[in-house]
């Protein structure tokens, strides 16, 4: 009989957490099977060498060390169509919480060795998170 209570508190409980898109423990919200990505669009100076595009590629690797961070990548701009506005590079990761960064990546001692270095070197860059749906 117990076991039977049991189950059935668990069954209920999965429900209820499949049924809902997001929960917040301790003000910090999670959105169920969902990933929060990171974009940033970087419009680099006109004259920035390979070189100093190749140091910021260095650092921004470097931010896969920081806990909660997922699947970063650094990259060059390949479209086509010609509708970039300027901006040449981005780097993309993503979070399983807000929390995560917040309070674990953007004040992390990496993140802001390596804002420091490259916003120097832009002219403009663009960040944008959303949930994946």
């Amino acid at each position: 009989m117990r076991r039977f209570a049991f189950l059935m508190s668990f069954l209920a409980l999965a429900f209820i957490a499949t049924a809902s898109s997001s929960i917040s423990i301790s003000g910090n919200t999670i959105q169920m099977g969902k990933k929060l990505k990171h974009i940033v669009l970087i419009e680099f100076k006109e004259g920035t060498s390979i070189q100093d595009i190749e140091k910021v590629k260095k650092a921004a690797i470097k931010l896969s060390e920081i806990n909660g961070v997922h699947e970063l990548a650094f990259s060059e701009n390949v479209s086509p169509e010609n509708l970039n506005k300027n901006y040449t590079h981005a780097l993309t990761m993503w979070f399983k919480t807000e929390e995560d960064r917040d309070k674990g990546y953007l004040p992390h001692p990496i993140h802001q060795e390596f804002v420091n270095f490259f916003v120097p070197l832009t002219n403009s860059v663009l960040v944008f998170d959303y949930w994946e749906e």
